[in-house]
């Protein structure tokens, strides 16, 4: 269970003519800083270098790896790295620590052309193990042992032979190996920029074109900040090739979609819209929902105090549908990453994250509203900060997500069981589990994170609340239906190792 499991986010650029597609870059991943912190890099393709490709990539914030800060820096690296198209990448994981080697773009030089590219990627390979396995029995060798390392290996292999391949034929390769989740931006040096989805549409992944200017991102915001207002996703097992202008295939079928829910909870930037559905709408919904399902009795003493920030469209629906008023009890650090996504103990973090506005939260009865809740920590940390700095009276937490039961395989930090507050009771089998916590269990959550009282989104508001057909969805981590073979696999050896005593639950 110690394969790569990471949120980041890709980009692409082929600029117009003068133009310099290392800036676009930049520009893409600034808006993409939710969903990776750890690291930022890009890959230009310049045809009048030496250097046909050329990759810039550190540890740290996008505007720390660019040093923004410093005008004569900046634009030194602006230069040096322009280029007519290239792409780039943010990240965070939970595999290779704080290593620049870990950072992306991957690069692989070749003497051919065709053979020299570099690929950024988001996403999960479940069956790395395997698949690293293999190829090391053809005397392959791995030096980070990751899933990136395993796609660039593959993609090498597509490009091998004395005659150049079709792109369709290179990522073709991939379907019949990789089990899992892929998005991946690739340009080689001939300047040929690809841009592939996996067959099940697990992570967002749009393009667009304005004046000449084709750019794509894990987020439909960050295309709108550089002025591309029409975008498209790139389809499920669809590759889109960007040279003079777009041409779009299929490298594999897709037999279902299997987009992430988790994108439209949390994840995913609120000003984007993703498979035709607005982030902010989708939250929005999720919080009327909440509503339809509120026991307390609303009275004077009550407000909603939402999580910031992406709980925020949630707990406005909620106070709006339940008449009560919505404000800012917990103020933000923003200076502050999010903690879900780093490394270091995220209990305590929630002092330095947050503050608690005291003229809010003093002698009232909070409805704070959470986006999620995984291990239980944050929000702990936040309902004692209310009470014992806040001077709240109670805390009722609403959560605009149902109880995430299951790990996620396919990018999400929460691979075991053990992770995971809502985590089942142990039992003999997984035909025994239910999606829905029991009242004990909800009991044992509410003590455990010291609320008065504690409701989750049911699946049937999850689903009504984004918009799409269930089926369009993965929501595997909620209702243990995994869209892929290996991923089945994994569950129930990660619930073998549960029942085994290995970990105990993320509240005892």
């Amino acid at each position: 269970m110690g394969e790569a499991r990471e949120e980041c986010g890709i980009a692409a650029v082929s600029a117009p003519e003068k133009e310099n597609a290392a800036y676009y870059l930049y520009k893409l991943l600034l808006q993409q800083q939710n969903r990776g912190q750890l690291s930022a890099g890009i890959t230009s393709f310049n045809s009048k270098r030496k250097m046909l490709l050329n990759t810039w990539r550190n540890i740290g914030l996008v505007n720390e790896v660019f040093k923004s800060h410093n005008e004569k820096f900046f634009s030194g690296l602006m230069e040096k790295f322009s280029g007519e198209k290239g792409i780039g990448h943010v990240r965070y994981a939970t595999f290779g620590g704080n290593e620049k080697a870990y950072a992306q773009p991957f690069e692989r030089k070749h003497g051919r052309k065709w053979k020299w590219f570099s690929f950024g990627f988001n996403g999960n390979i479940t069956n790395l193990p395997e698949l690293k396995k293999r190829l090391e029995e053809h005397n392959y060798n791995f030096i980070l042992g990751n899933d990136t390392e395993l796609i660039m290996h593959y993609l090498a292999r597509g490009c091998r032979g004395d005659s150049k391949p079709k792109a369709v034929d290179v990522f073709s390769g991939l379907h019949p190996e990789l089990d899992g989740a892929y998005s991946i931006s690739f340009v080689n040096a001939e300047g040929e920029t690809v841009l592939a989805r996996d067959p099940f549409g697990f992570k967002p992944l749009v393009f667009g074109e304005k004046d000449g200017l084709i750019a794509a991102a894990s987020e439909s915001a960050a295309l709108e900040s550089i002025g591309i207002e029409k975008f498209e996703p790139v389809r499920p097992g669809g590759l889109v090739e960007i040279g003079n202008g777009i041409e779009k295939k299929f490298f594999c079928k897709s037999s279902r979609k299997a987009h992430c829910m988790f994108e439209w909870v949390y994840f995913a930037n609120i000003a984007s819209e993703i498979e035709g559905v607005g982030i902010y709408s989708a939250r929005y919904a999720l919080g009327k929902e909440l509503a339809k399902i509120e026991t307390e009795k609303m009275g004077s003493e009550h407000v909603v105090v939402p999580v910031p920030d992406t709980a925020k469209p949630a707990a406005d629906a909620l106070a709006f549908s339940l008449g009560v008023p919505s404000k800012e009890g917990i103020i933000r650090n923003r200076f502050v990453g999010r903690t879900f996504i780093q490394g270091s103990k995220r209990s305590d973090r929630v002092k330095e994250k947050y503050a608690v506005n005291k003229t809010i939260t003093k002698g009232k009865k909070l409805m704070v509203v959470e986006d999620s809740i995984v291990r239980g920590t944050t929000t702990k940390g936040l309902v004692n900060f209310l009470k014992e700095t806040g001077k709240a009276k109670e805390v009722h937490v609403r959560v605009s997500c149902p109880p995430i039961r299951f790990p996620c395989f396919y990018g999400i930090d929460m691979s075991a069981f053990s992770e995971l507050i809502a985590a089942h009771e142990k039992t003999a089998d997984l035909k025994t589990v239910e999606t829905k916590l029991s009242e004990k269990e909800n009991e044992k959550i509410r003590n455990s994170i010291g609320a008065d009282s504690l409701a989750y989104q049911s699946i049937e508001g999850l689903v009504k609340g984004i918009g799409l057909p269930e089926n369009d969805l993965c929501m595997a981590c909620i209702n243990g239906k995994y869209p892929t073979p290996v991923g089945e696999k994994l569950k129930q050896s990660a619930w073998e190792n549960y029942n085994k005593g290995e970990a105990k639950r993320a509240y005892e």
